[in-house]
């Protein structure tokens, strides 16, 4: 019995627990039951609210508050109906030299003729549409050449296409052509001869001689002026354009709105490439940790940076031994200080902007809502030279007759112009201030003018010197400076990027070392960038853009690499890469470079190569370098001593290689050395097997053809 009872009270007890248990339970589902009832009836009470900001998400950045939309149709013939423009500027450009022309072009035509223009992106329409262009209008193809004769990024479509097609007929097009080039290039301005080519055999009907501008005399910008009269004079005689009075008509509405918050603004942060201009070839733009910065060399006026960035936090970044770094610099605060001091703008350097284009047909190409302060800071390219038409186009707006008539003065005559430019570093801060008192200010200049006038701060890009083979987390690049006056000028003009970078490495040498600072004084930079998202120069914005040069896909394939100064970075990788595939006990074919520098004391990464070389840094015996410095050695002549001629003294091996075995021929430097080198090569080649000319050429177009034959040059 007393079992029994005990038991039983156990049961009571269990039964209680469970009792006591449900009820707790039961508790819980209530509150949860009223918190769900709660959200709903929240939900059902906002969810027909519109939220103000939503259509943000649809918007292209540069489109933003504006009345700019993209093209709503790929046809151009249908676009200029729609929109009852006569007159389309097209133009491809990789560094926004053609854009800024064709905008020129276009606000000139505005000014003289009052006539209404189409700009046109290339890469925005359809390239057979052109033959939808009706024979009541004008076409006028602005087109730049880069490289080894490539097209810009958003031209590349329309020339293929245009070396493509077989059947077009373009019987109803009227159209004008400048090109932009270099004649230091093998190619130059091949990109406007392939158009106009083209344009011709397929029946459209040049209005004028074909333009082409000259990078190398630093006449671009003269040549374009040139042209530019001449077509003028065509739209005045043959075509029967009306001239009228100047006048200005701003292409741009710019409106002070104080109620937004700095949230809805663009302070400064890099406006991400959209739409379809080879955005499969570039990446997305980050704010890359620097994890160091140093120069190369001990010098003063010329020296060369080495900056590693870490991309371990974006593993969406990948990048290919031999792909570019663009790098997007800010201005100095100095001219941005200087210009809006002369504008007159300082109060108002903060306050909200919006941007809106007065043509809907035009988009704005620059962010928006945002500040001056981003603009000048982030966005605009203040130290620019001031074309010739520009000065001449400012003195409508001059505060005083004698700032206006300085301003004629310097841009009337093309010889003034230049000896004024050779003398003095012309932004647009400090051309209004050179020309104007102390007590002037230029407050009348329309807002939308400056718009219109200063191109768009674009990155620089730079030649990855990493493998990402070795280093698939860690790029590097290497950057020439000097503080030496250019060819064309008397005074140094400071390079934008390169001068920010300095300013980087200055601020990480300080932070790291006791180093004396640079004795020279440098433009000072707003290294914390946009909300501080650069931590003072410990990170920069830059994207990886993909490049033709190319590592051969066999690491047997022998390959002759010609570099000089800076032009060694992409060959660090390239050695590097086959340093660490022949450790793994991969065959490894013949790697020579010919490496240019003035001495020995500017020979960069000597050490290293000395390693790889040796084979201490993994390196293997098929690796050899050869040097030239031209201010300490003698060629055979008596001569400076130059890569050219470390290549002829090889000039057996060299044919035997290109000849015999297959090798790849890569040039990186400037186009001046490239064309010295091909130059000296072609002669190698004829000497030693008894070529004329046309097998010379036959065999140097097969090599560009099958990409063994590799250029990365500039200037």
């Amino acid at each position: 019995m007393a079992s029994m009872s005990t038991l039983q009270l156990a049961d009571v007890y269990s039964l209680a627990g469970v009792k006591n248990i449900l009820q707790t339970h039961q508790k819980d589902d209530a509150a949860f039951l009223a918190f769900v009832l709660l959200c709903t009836l929240f939900y059902l009470k906002i969810r027909d609210k519109p939220d103000p900001h939503h259509h943000l998400w649809f918007e292209k950045p540069q489109a933003g508050a504006s009345n700019g939309q993209k093209a709503e149709t790929r046809d151009i013939g249908v676009k200029l109906e729609e929109s009852k423009k006569n007159f389309v500027i097209f133009w491809g450009s990789q560094s926004g030299t053609a854009e800024g022309l064709a905008n020129r072009l276009a606000r000139d035509c505005r000014r003289r003729f009052g006539l209404d223009v189409l700009v046109a992106d290339l890469s925005d329409y359809e390239p057979s549409s052109i033959s939808n262009i009706s024979n009541t209008k004008i076409a006028v193809f602005i087109v730049s050449t880069y490289g080894e004769g490539d097209p810009s990024d958003n031209a590349t479509q329309f020339l293929s296409w245009i070396e493509s097609t077989k059947t077009t007929q373009l019987a109803k097009l009227r159209y004008a052509a400048f090109g932009l080039g270099n004649s230091k290039y093998k190619f130059y301005n091949r990109v406007v001869d392939v158009v106009v080519d083209a344009l011709d055999k397929f029946g459209a009907t040049a209005l004028m001689p074909t333009g082409k501008a000259d990078d190398a005399n630093g006449t671009t910008d003269e040549d374009f002026m040139e042209w530019k009269q001449g077509l003028f004079a065509l739209m005045k005689g043959n075509i029967g354009y009306e001239e009228r009075p100047e006048k200005y008509e701003p292409l741009y509405r710019v409106v002070e709105d104080t109620s937004l918050d700095i949230i809805d603004l663009h302070i400064g942060e890099p406006i991400q490439p959209r739409g379809k201009k080879n955005v499969a070839a570039v990446s997305s733009i980050q704010a890359l940790p620097v994890k160091s910065a140093k120069k190369l060399l001990s010098t003063i006026d010329r020296n060369c940076l080495h900056l590693e960035l870490d991309t371990s936090e974006f593993p969406e970044l990948k990048y290919k031994t031999g792909d570019h770094l663009a790098v997007w610099p800010s201005n100095p605060t100095g001219e941005l200080e200087r210009l809006v001091r002369v504008l007159g703008i300082q109060d108002r350097l903060e306050t909200p902007l919006l941007i809106s284009s007065l043509d809907p047909s035009v988009q704005v190409k620059h962010p928006s809502p945002t500040t001056w302060s981003a603009l000048f800071q982030h966005y605009l390219e203040i130290c620019a030279l001031v074309p010739r038409d520009t000065v001449l186009a400012l003195a409508q707006f001059a505060p005083s007759t004698s700032s206006k008539a300085k301003l004629l003065e310097i841009g009337h005559d093309k010889d003034t112009y230049h000896a004024y430019c050779s003398q003095n570093h012309i932004t647009l801060g400090r051309l209004l201030e050179n020309v104007s008192s102390a007590a002037e200010s230029w407050s009348n200049l329309p807002l939308s003018f400056i718009l219109e006038s200063l191109p768009s701060l674009s990155p620089r890009y730079y030649s990855i010197s990493s493998s990402s083979v070795v280093s698939p987390k860690q790029i590097s690049i290497t950057v020439a400076t000097t503080s030496e006056p250019s060819p064309n000028c008397t005074i140094p003009i400071p390079g934008l990027t390169t001068d920010y970078l300095l300013a980087i490495e200055s601020n990480h040498s300080t932070a790291t070392s006791s180093l004396t600072p640079n004795p020279q004084p440098q433009p000072q930079y707003n290294l914390s960038g946009p909300n501080s998202l650069l931590h003072n120069g410990k990170k920069l914005y830059a994207h990886i853009r993909k490049s033709k040069f190319r590592l051969p896909t066999q690491p047997k394939t022998p390959i002759i690499m010609i570099a000089s100064g800076s032009g060694i970075a992409p060959f660090r990788g390239f050695l590097a890469e086959r340093a660490r595939l022949s450790s793994m006990g991969r065959e490894i074919g013949r790697s020579l470079l010919f490496f240019g520098c003035r001495s020995l004391e500017d020979m960069l990464y000597g050490d290293e190569l000395r390693d790889l070389q040796s084979g201490s840094g993994n390196g293997n015996e098929n690796m050899e370098v050869m040097t030239a410095f031209s201010r300490t050695e003698r060629g055979k002549g008596g001569g400076k001593m130059y890569v050219q001629d470390r290549l002829e003294e090889r000039e057996e091996e060299v044919v035997r290689l290109l000849v015999e075995e297959g090798a790849y021929f890569y040039i990186c430097g400037s186009a001046s050395m490239a064309r010295d080198v091909a130059g000296r090569l072609g002669e190698c080649l004829r000497r030693s097997l008894d070529w004329d000319e046309d097998k010379l050429r036959s065999w140097s177009e097969g090599m560009r053809r099958g990409k063994r034959w590799q250029e990365d040059v500039w200037g």
